[in-house]
């Protein structure tokens, strides 16, 4: 008798588990990770981005408060003698960019392109609304890193390996080393932080996991993690041309993402009269994504501060005539969020308003907080107005006011 009581306690207490593992569950929940605020994407060709990360991209760049970064190493010149190849491939590279940061604006609304000097070199930028785009001009290594005669045997992993210096095809400054290429890449992405986590995509460096891949695709990789050392990232590292031998492992809504991205890609490349790539060969990477996240601890990269340059006489007050700047917003008109930036000059307090065309305050952003000199980065989000209709962004410090309309269409 004893022996069925005691299995009629068992067996109560083993019904009973579920649902003290869930009253555990509610009354000490796991704690939230913290959401990712900026994203970049370091890939080594063109369409890299497209063929191997493009699902997960595609994703990230809907939410458009998010800042995505894309830095594209080398024109991907093959051995095509012409610069109209490499110069086609990039700019498909733009057109994949704006096909996902909006497919039905015009180019000349939603995008301009700019140059930035960084660390002595002259790098092309391009921005289409949250999204910016920055290209090296670096020549095309070859499968095997060797270089290729168009290029003149230059490549990443001759730079890294041997201190080859690598000449942008465009015949910009030559990057004479490893560190050289590493620090403009390091400062390109600290002239676009943003406060936050940072979320990288690259190129799976670990060839175990990667077998088979092109020698610039592990460079792209390798380059990402010397860029990022000690510093805290969260990395996406993909795999390449060994996808096409595994299975299928995307949804149908996301190979529909990563097709627009890479027809985006093809069509502009057929318009510059270029053979379609839209094939068998590059068709068989769509659809298969494989991906390793790792997280690497540290202190967040920090936006740039940028040089002002001055006379020993210049005070606060001149600096702040001079040199403190509201940006145009971008993109302006916008129907979901756009993007104010403004320079500061020195560490002072900071107030940023928007008001309708009556004067009266509809969107508060900083009020007289201590902002730290450089370029700063605030989002508006569209439901925070009112209405649609037009409204003017007002930036002061100090007795200094500098403003700049916004155009709200829903």
């Amino acid at each position: 008798m004893q022996k069925n009581l005691l299995w009629v306690y068992l067996l109560v207490f083993l019904c009973l588990i579920p649902s003290l593992v869930r009253a555990q569950s509610v009354a000490a929940p796991a704690p939230c990770q913290p959401t990712p605020k900026w994203t970049a994407i370091i890939t080594a060709h063109p369409d890299d981005w497209q063929l191997f990360m493009g699902a997960a991209v595609s994703e990230e760049a809907k939410h458009t408060r998010r800042k995505i970064v894309f830095i594209c190493l080398t024109g991907g010149q093959a051995n095509e003698p012409a610069d109209s190849y490499w110069q086609s491939r990039e700019a498909s590279h733009r057109a994949s960019v704006r096909q996902i940061a909006n497919p039905t604006a015009s180019l000349t609304s939603t995008s301009f392109s700019d140059k930035l000097q960084v660390n002595g070199h002259s790098i092309d930028m391009y921005r289409s609304q949250n999204l910016v785009a920055f290209y090296l001009h670096l020549p095309d290594g070859g499968v095997h890193g060797r270089g290729l005669a168009r290029g003149s045997f230059q490549s990443l992993k001759l730079l890294r390996d041997t201190g080859k210096a690598l000449t942008p095809l465009n015949g910009g400054a030559p990057y004479t080393s490893w560190d050289d290429l590493s620090q403009t890449v390091r400062e390109l992405l600290a002239h676009e932080a943003i406060k936050g986590q940072l979320t990288l995509h690259t190129a799976q460096t670990d060839v175990r996991l990667n077998s088979g891949d092109h020698s610039d695709h592990y460079m792209a990789g390798q380059l990402a993690q010397q860029t990022m050392r000690g510093l805290e990232c969260r990395f996406l590292q993909y795999v390449g041309y060994d996808v096409s031998k595994r299975p299928v492992n995307l949804s149908p809504a996301q190979i529909s993402s990563q097709q627009q991205a890479y027809r985006a890609y093809c069509q502009t490349m057929v318009s510059l009269g270029q053979e379609d790539p839209w094939d068998t060969k590059h068709l068989a990477f769509v659809g298969h994504q494989y991906v390793q996240v790792k997280h690497q601890a540290g202190p967040q990269l920090l936006p740039t501060t940028p040089a002002v340059t001055t006379g020993q006489n210049d005070d606060e007050d001149a600096l702040l005539a001079d040199h403190l700047v509201l940006q145009p917003a971008f993109p302006n008109p916008f129907s979901a969020s756009s993007q104010l930036t403004f320079d500061l000059p020195i560490a002072a307090p900071v107030w940023l308003r928007v008001l309708d065309m009556q004067g009266r305050e509809v969107v508060q952003l900083l009020r007289g907080e201590l902002q730290q000199a450089g370029r700063h980065d605030q989002w508006l989000d569209v439901q925070r107005f009112p209405a649609s209709g037009t409204y003017v962004a007002e930036l002061r410090v100090g007795k200094y006011r500098r403003q700049q309309k916004l155009s709200v269409v829903r």
